[in-house]
């Protein structure tokens, strides 16, 4: 990766570092959560707008109504369950510079945010 482009990427996750809140220091219990409180406990809420999930009205990236009617994901992503499922987990491995930042979320959180995601309308 260029130093233009990791540059530009370091300065995106700093300058949106605040507007994410903490992740909790221990995942236990996170099977028990719904996917709405785990959407929370990532950040979700704090760059979209997602159905169904309190206070998810962020304007920073795109709105995830009706997610599973689009055609892609990021622009260029085929939407597949999979795909939705690893864009959650590694958006900057799919697409460098992004602004959306690693948040690590784990396999098992992410398969229940997309299984969410896609039975929102």
């Amino acid at each position: 990766m260029r130093l233009a482009t990791r540059l530009s990427v370091l300065y995106a996750f700093v300058a949106l570092a605040p507007c994410y809140p903490r992740l909790a220091l221990s995942q236990k219990g996170a099977s028990q959560q719904s996917a709405p409180d785990l959407m929370i406990q990532y950040g979700c809420p704090t760059c979209h707008v997602v159905p169904n999930v309190p206070g998810a009205v962020g304007k920073v990236g795109p709105s995830l109504q009706s997610l599973s009617q689009r055609s892609y994901l990021a622009g260029s992503l085929p939407n597949t369950p999979h795909n939705l499922i690893q864009w959650i987990m590694h958006p900057q491995h799919f697409q460098p510079g992004t602004a959306m930042p690693e948040m690590g979320v784990t396999e098992q959180d992410a398969h229940r945010m997309a299984a969410f995601l896609n039975s929102s309308r």
